[in-house]
């Protein structure tokens, strides 16, 4: 694992334009500079200006999802309370109606001359209603279990909502800088068709005074028509992007807000991984663990007391045929006294669950110190390309200023001059596209280890 310190200033690529730009670009003052001011000031550009962190604020409090954890809470709740009723009593109330084909008789066989018995006879219509009335006195620790068990599920799933949740910074990351993007382009269109109009100025001077031909400007009329509609095309895309920026955090964002470029501070390199799907892994391995020990109380013995109260015919003495009132009441045991191991084959089967946990968590955990490095890699060789964007920009924007004198005394085209011009944009262009792509990978770096 590398281990890089990096410190990031960004120098505007306007420090190399002309001096007499510079009141026009002025507003173009890198955003890592403003996320310096204060928290008062910010406070006061409240309605105009949004961060990172507020949108995925916004986006984590408003998503549905996020309801979900006052939800599950709700019904965890609900089931506890529902465990805490197994020591509350069972009240029943039963009644039975039946017809059977014989009854218990007594026959006595006297000696003769002795006169005959007359023995009851019980009917054949029986009848009875009783209410019962039980009591758990110790359950074998099952019911403490469940409760524990019910806790635990309760944090897993909450966790893993939590999880999901985070996840949505990287939607937002894509719409956020989409639109900075769009806003650079924007930006860079517009100073160039400044640049086009103030040339075409100059060049339908020249021909009035026949010095230039009629051609050279048309040329220049179509390429101030073709960056209009480069600049309608993207204000249009960049209305799409708030349009479902607003969707994602449930907030109207209006489309002169200002997105403030973020300015991720990484004191070191080093890959820790603190995602919350590290957690959702530890927990159901705990969570296990508890249901390996809460399968030995599902064999241990178990006390009830119960009572029964009623009425019936016949009721306790089967010999009276008539309908009388009884009650009973006792103490019952409940005891699988054999299992035939099959509560060490479900701690087995628990234990091979958990280690299967075990392997997933491992392979998240690879996957994400390889997407860590990816990342590294990536922001090292971005800084490098932006030190070359600046090279790159002073020569474009020496060869346009050439190339403006050229035109003037007709060296040049005015095709060469507008390509030595889209040149330069493009140029300042891919100096705003790498530092994007330079905060992205940063904040990449980041979500990716759990630390956004």
């Amino acid at each position: 694992m590398r281990i890089v310190m990096i410190k990031i200033i960004k120098i505007p690529y306007i420090i190399l334009s002309p001096m007499k730009k510079t009141a026009k670009t002025i507003s173009r003052i890198t955003v890592g500079f403003l996320l310096l001011v204060t928290s008062a000031s910010i406070s006061l550009q409240a309605q105009d200006t949004i961060t990172l962190d507020h949108c995925y604020q916004l986006a984590e409090q408003n998503y549905p999802l996020a309801k979900q954890i006052d939800l599950l809470a709700g019904s965890n709740g609900l089931k506890i309370k529902n465990l805490n009723k197994n020591w509350l009593p069972t009240v029943n109330l039963n009644g039975q109606v039946s017809y059977q084909s014989d009854v218990t008789k007594v026959e006595i066989v006297l000696p003769a001359g002795l006169p005959a018995l007359d023995m009851p006879e019980l009917s054949k219509d029986w009848y009875k209603a009783t209410l019962d009335i039980g009591q758990t006195i110790w359950d074998g620790n099952v019911t403490s279990y469940q409760k524990k068990l019910e806790t635990m599920n309760l944090e897993v799933d909450q966790t893993s909502v939590k999880a999901d949740l985070y996840k949505l910074k990287e939607q937002v990351n894509q719409f956020y800088f989409s639109i900075i993007l769009l806003n650079q382009n924007e930006e860079l269109l517009l100073s160039s068709k400044e640049q086009l109009e103030e040339k075409l100025k100059e060049v339908k001077a020249g021909i009035e005074f026949g010095a230039v031909l009629q051609s050279t400007a048309d040329a220049l009329e179509a390429e101030l028509i073709g960056l209009g509609q480069r600049i309608t095309e993207t204000r249009a895309d960049r209305s799409g992007l708030f349009h479902m920026l607003s969707i994602l955090l449930s907030v109207e964002i209006p489309e002169n807000t200002t997105l403030l470029m973020p300015d991720p501070n990484i004191s070191n390199y080093t890959y820790q991984n603190k995602r919350l799907e590290n957690d959702v892994f530890e927990l159901q391995r705990s969570k296990l663990d508890l249901m390996q020990s809460m399968v030995t109380t599902q064999w241990n013995p178990k006390f009830f007391a119960f009572g029964q109260a009623g009425i019936g015919r016949p009721a306790l003495n089967m010999l009276s045929d008539s309908f009388d009132p009884f009650y009973l009441v006792g103490i019952k045991l409940n005891w699988h006294i054999l299992n035939w191991n099959a509560n060490k084959n479900e701690k087995k089967i628990l234990g091979i669950q958990s280690d299967i946990i075990l392997t997933q968590q491992a392979s998240f955990d690879k996957n994400l110190q390889i997407q860590a490095e990816k990342n590294l890699t990536e922001i090292l060789k971005t800084l490098d390309v932006i030190k070359q964007d600046h090279q790159i920009i002073a020569l474009r924007q020496k060869i346009t200023q050439s190339a403006s004198s050229q035109l003037d005394n007709g060296v040049i085209t005015s095709s060469d001059y507008v390509t030595r011009l889209t040149e330069e944009r493009q140029a300042k262009l891919s100096y705003e596209i790498h530092w994007v792509q330079l905060v992205k990978a940063k904040l990449a770096y980041l979500y990716d280890q759990g630390k956004l």
